[in-house]
This record gives C-alpha cells, sequence and structure tokens, in this order.
C-alpha cells in the first residue's frame, strides 16, 4: 500500500483498535501467478501477534496453503469523495478520503480442534458482547459442533503493518475545517464518519 509519509500511522494501539472495530477483512493468498481472495471477519488475539479467522472448507483459496505461505489482509474503514468545491483555498482537484489498514505475515492452519472452538467461542464472544440476549456456541448441541468440519480456521502472524489514515492532513487547517463541514451536511453515515476522523486527527 502506497502511503505518504503525512497520512502514515505509526501508532499500534491506533492500528489495532482500528482492527478491532473494522473487523471484517479482505484475505488475500496467491498461488502461482492467481491472486485468491475472500471477505471474513478477524479477530485479533490478545497479545495482538495473530489475526484468526475462518473461511468455508469448501472455499478452494485454503488447498494451497502450506508452510511457506504468506497472507495479506486488508481492512478499510470509513471513506469519502472529496469534491474540490469542499475547500476554502480555490486550487484543488478531486480525491478521495480513506482509512485502511494493510498486515502481511505467516499463515498457519489451525488443526487441533481444540483450538478451532476457542477460536469460534471468541469471534462470537467479540460480536456478540454487547447484544442484550447474547448467544453462544452449545458445546453440548451436535449439530453445531458437526458444522465445525465444514470450515477451515487459520492464524496469520502480524509480521508487517501499514496504516494508512489519508484525511487532508497534507493540506491547511482552514481547507481541513472546510471539508469537515461538507461532510457533515452529507446525507451519507460515511461522510460522516470521515468528518469525525478528521477532527480527532486535528
Amino acid at each position: 500500500m502506497y502511503t505518504p509519509s503525512s497520512f502514515r500511522v505509526t501508532d499500534p494501539s491506533l492500528t489495532n483498535a482500528f482492527i478491532r472495530e473494522q473487523s471484517f477483512g479482505l484475505l488475500l493468498t496467491t498461488e502461482g501467478g492467481r491472486i485468491h481472495d475472500t471477505h471474513t471477519p478477524f479477530l485479533l488475539t490478545d497479545d495482538e501477534r495473530y489475526l484468526c479467522g475462518h473461511i468455508a472448507k469448501a472455499n478452494p483459496q485454503w488447498k494451497s496453503w502450506d508452510l511457506h505461505t504468506t497472507a495479506t489482509v486488508i481492512f478499510t474503514g470509513p471513506h469519502s469523495y472529496i469534491s474540490p468545491s469542499y475547500y476554502a483555498s480555490d486550487f484543488n482537484v478531486p480525491t478521495w478520503n480513506y482509512t485502511a489498514v494493510t498486515v502481511r505475515g505467516p499463515l498457519s492452519i489451525l488443526s487441533e480442534e481444540e483450538l478451532v472452538v476457542n477460536f469460534i467461542d471468541s469471534l462470537v464472544s467479540h460480536y456478540e458482547d454487547e447484544k442484550s440476549a447474547p448467544w453462544s456456541l452449545n458445546h453440548s448441541d451436535e449439530r453445531y459442533m458437526q458444522l465445525l468440519s465444514s470450515i477451515v480456521a487459520f492464524q496469520v502472524e502480524v509480521a508487517e503493518v501499514e496504516t494508512s489514515f489519508k484525511l487532508n492532513q497534507n493540506k491547511s487547517l482552514e481547507d481541513q475545517k472546510s471539508v469537515m463541514h461538507q461532510l457533515r451536511q452529507s446525507s451519507s453515515p460515511m461522510d460522516r464518519q470521515v468528518a469525525s476522523l478528521m477532527e480527532k486527527n486535528i
């Protein structure tokens, strides 16, 4: 990912918080010259060293994985089109504000049933935590347990991380505030989210 220095985020706490909030990622692996991709939710481990995920066993992407497989995982957050008319200054071109994290590292399959069950329990708990009546996996119900054989769980070591928050940091404070004002007037929730991120970033 090309990231100019003004947009690069180097604080690991910001990156890890972003991954947890925008946890539905794009898993990329290669086989020969072909790129395989799957959209799937990820869970960052408590020690922040691994991303854990799963794909359907019917998905052929996993069949080429071996001890030398390296994966790329991309997380994207709020983004929005920025019109030249949004700026206070008079000479600008159209652009796009966005937030994204790219993680690269060795991939390994979680083959032990206990590890797979623990991962699914943690994944479910992560998304059910704030529900008024949280659902949990019933280990005594064979119907659920048998379904585990239809997935492939894996982990990606967080070996390389690149975080890019392109939020008009290369523009004057006046221009940034003008863009924020325009985005806040938008009917798009994502535009308003970008405005909030810009405000936090100033």
